[in-house]
């Protein structure tokens, strides 16, 4: 949550290294949960430094998986949060709405015990559709989303994931509003969504959610023209998550087109400096 992307990178490949050697000293031929953790936050690090072959580096070690020592939270979280972040934020649309798990990662923790991990992969649908321009699509997977969040309870004492899945459903409702023009009501559901996200807290052994919900309201404003009002939102959102890519290349462009020069080059700066280590072409997305 720092920003401190090359550290994260480091530590965590240590974390996953150690992990391996674990499991393989105790006999055990198959993933370790500590390993799955490090993967999450390692692709969510290395989306942010614009390194996507690393990041797709990283999924295909998880879809060779076939067991792991324990099914439990760390795992599901990451088997499905590693896969949608990939494609959502690099903007890959068609891919998203069309997302599905290998069997043998759902099998790593059963998705049935964790209703908030298939809601990271109809999100991720949901708005690739949506943002592909599926509409039918998109409403097939909100409804699923719906569902879900009807569906889950929080036991007192529990981290709230019911809430975590409503503003994931805002969000996709929002950008399906945009896909049917209707500007004015995409904007009004992602403003609440992200007044939403700000009231609640991230789960602690994760990196974050699978797209913060102010930077998705900052897209839209920039999207729909106005870019001043998306610049306040850009800086807003990095405040509780500073440097990551989307928004510092998002700010950059918002702060050009509102003319804001000054602003424009130190984002511009900023963006050079996190995809100093990059895959060519990173920063246009």
């Amino acid at each position: 949550r720092l920003g401190m992307w090359d550290d994260s990178i480091a530590s965590n490949l240590k974390s996953e290294a150690a992990a391996q050697a674990m499991m393989k000293a105790n006999g055990f031929a198959g993933a370790s949960r500590e390993e799955l953790h490090a993967m999450d936050y390692l692709t969510y690090a290395y989306l942010q430094t614009g390194r996507y072959k690393a990041a797709e580096g990283v999924r295909a070690h998880l879809y060779s998986m076939q067991k792991v020592d324990e099914p439990i939270f760390s795992v599901a979280f990451a088997a499905t949060a590693i896969p949608a972040r990939l494609l959502l934020e690099r903007g890959r649309w068609k891919e998203a709405a069309n997302l599905e798990l290998p069997a043998n990662v759902r099998n790593l923790a059963p998705l049935d015990n964790f209703r908030w991990g298939e809601a990271h992969i109809r999100f991720a649908r949901a708005i690739g559709a949506a943002r592909g321009g599926d509409a039918a699509a998109a409403r097939i997977e909100i409804a699923g989303l719906n569902e879900i969040e009807q569906a889950m309870k929080v036991p007192p004492g529990t981290y709230d994931w019911k809430t975590q899945v409503s503003i994931e459903r805002q969000i996709a409702q929002a950008w399906l509003a945009r896909a049917e023009r209707h500007d004015d009501e995409a904007v009004r559901l992602l403003k609440v969504a992200a007044d939403l996200d700000d009231a609640s807290e991230k789960h602690p052994v994760t990196p974050g959610a699978i797209l913060p919900a102010r930077e998705q309201y900052a897209e839209l404003l920039l999207e729909v023209g106005r870019p001043a009002e998306a610049l306040v939102q850009y800086q807003a959102s990095m405040k509780r998550a500073p440097m990551r890519l989307a928004s510092v290349r998002g700010a950059a462009k918002a702060a050009k087109l509102a003319g804001n020069d000054t602003q424009a080059r130190a984002y511009q700066a900023q963006l050079l400096a996190l995809t100093k280590n990059a895959d060519a072409q990173t920063a246009s997305r």
